[in-house]
């Protein structure tokens, strides 16, 4: 991520008044401003037409653009707005993303106002912590967005995926269970996915074989097993084409001493 702020001025938190015209503020040069809504409705145009935005909206102003404003008389919003110093006028995400996950959203409003009323805490760091929060946010709002997009069988076949046992299914499974035929299956993931089934199957194998690989002391062949692959040989030359190496070395490079051991040993 190239945009990243230089500073954090301030965190604070509005409740637009009911019953009130709000009169909006202009970003100075070289600040961004970022309003979270936690709660009430917004008014704001997009692509020529004024929408409605609730609770987990995230507006991302740069210089030049103005805050939010507009709110029925009945259900004002209330927001967080960070507002961070930028070197650039260049937005790191899209305008407007949605904050989904509801039950970090509080807890991020208020670590976010303890920690940067509180003198203790490093504002730099701080700083960096609160944008890349955002921005990961925004990122994940951004999947959900393109997801949203799929056809219902698409979304199916994909949450089917998530399961435990999916890895150990064929395309063919993945097609009846998902009530279409193989062709159309891919068809599918060639318009939306631009990939086949296979590919995107044996991608999911060989990620699940990462964390494994990463994360455990599994044995490599209990690992390919488990995973998808028929046999280990079959699992040596994916996992090699994929990530340039075996899966020993593989294991070897994502220990979180490596390095450390020959220092320990001298």
């Amino acid at each position: 991520m190239e945009h990243r702020p230089d500073f954090l001025y301030n965190v604070g938190f509005f409740q637009a008044p009911a019953g009130r015209e709000i009169l909006p503020v202009q970003i100075p040069e070289g600040c961004e401003i970022i309003e979270l809504i936690t709660g009430g409705k917004v008014f704001f145009e997009v692509d020529g037409a004024v929408r409605t935005f609730g609770r987990g909206t995230i507006f991302w102003h740069e210089s030049g653009e103005y805050t939010v404003c507009k709110t029925p008389v009945d259900d004002p919003y209330r927001c967080l707005a960070i507002r961070f110093g930028v070197p650039s006028r260049s937005r790191a995400v899209s305008r407007i993303s949605i904050w989904h996950d509801d039950g970090e959203l509080d807890e991020f409003v208020d670590e976010a106002m303890r920690r940067f009323h509180d003198e203790t805490v490093d504002k730099g760091l701080l700083r960096d912590y609160l944008f890349g929060r955002l921005v990961w946010a925004a990122y994940l709002s951004g999947r959900r967005r393109e997801a949203g997009l799929y056809p219902a069988v698409l979304v199916k076949v994909l949450n089917l995926l998530q399961e435990p046992d999916a890895l150990l299914l064929s395309v063919r499974e993945l097609a009846q269970k998902a009530g279409v035929s193989e062709p159309y299956l891919y068809a599918l993931f060639r318009q939306y996915l631009h990939s086949s089934p296979h590919r995107y199957l044996l991608n999911c194998r060989l990620r699940s074989a990462r964390i494994r690989l990463a994360g455990s002391e599994d044995n490599i062949k209990t690992i390919a097993e488990e995973c998808g692959f028929e046999n280990i040989e079959s699992f040596y030359r994916a996992f090699r084409r994929n990530s340039g190496m075996p899966p020993g070395e593989y294991r070897r490079r994502q220990r979180p001493n490596r390095g450390f051991e020959q220092t320990l040993e001298a």
